[in-house]
């Protein structure tokens, strides 16, 4: 079997993998989605970022904060898309990071609202952080 046949053979079966978490880039009234914010993490000096929910676009609907890095921990909270959370950069166990506190300025459709607090402190799958612009 040659080097092309491996290849094609590699490519066909990633394909067919259920893929991670796509970057959402996405308009939603006035927010702007840009992409997965975990991407643009190792380059920040700052040790807590915010980053909004993103990627929640199917049947549950929202993201589920955890006390722990994996889902088999207890659901601490749960978020629905547009909501903003802080994370802890520094705090990483594979795909999960640290979530110390969240809040809204959006509605779910991304009109301004007033700011309203969401007190959380636990872990989310970075595949539904994504950076944005508002």
């Amino acid at each position: 079997m040659g080097l092309a046949t491996t290849l094609r053979g590699a490519v066909a079966a990633m394909l067919l993998l259920p893929s991670a978490a796509q970057a959402e880039f996405a308009v939603y009234g006035e927010v702007e989605l840009a992409g997965l914010a975990r991407v643009n993490w190792p380059l920040s000096r700052i040790a807590q970022l915010d980053a909004m929910v993103c990627n929640v676009n199917g049947p549950d609907g929202f993201l589920t904060v955890r006390s722990g890095p994996d889902t088999s921990y207890p659901k601490v909270r749960a978020f629905n898309r547009l909501a903003i959370l802080t994370v802890d950069i520094r705090e990483w166990s594979g795909n999960w990071v640290r979530i110390v506190d969240g809040y809204r300025t959006v509605t779910q459709n991304g009109i301004s609202q007033p700011v309203k607090e969401l007190p959380v402190y636990g872990w989310a799958h970075t595949g539904y952080l994504c950076d944005f612009y508002h």
